[in-house]
């Protein structure tokens, strides 16, 4: 198991928000998606910090999601 280089993945999705296209890229649901493949495709990054890294995205994913009253609602049917 190799050690995950938190500075590395910071830089990593730093660097893909940096290159989100806000005129190609409406809303952030396509920022988010955008962001997913800018960091697998990464070479820099290991399988591990890709995994983490995709994990800390989408973490952020959901608080904007819940933030900005954004997304798709789901009813619970019981």
């Amino acid at each position: 198991m190799s050690n995950i280089r938190k500075e590395l993945i910071q830089a990593a999705i730093s660097r893909a928000f940096a290159l989100i296209d806000y005129n190609a890229h409406n809303g952030f649901h396509e920022g988010h998606e955008f962001m997913q493949q800018t960091i697998l495709t990464d070479n820099s990054l290991t399988e591990e910090e890709k995994t983490e890294a995709i994990r800390l995205n989408n973490k952020n994913y959901d608080r904007d999601k819940i933030i900005y009253n954004d997304g798709t609602r789901r009813v619970c049917e019981n």
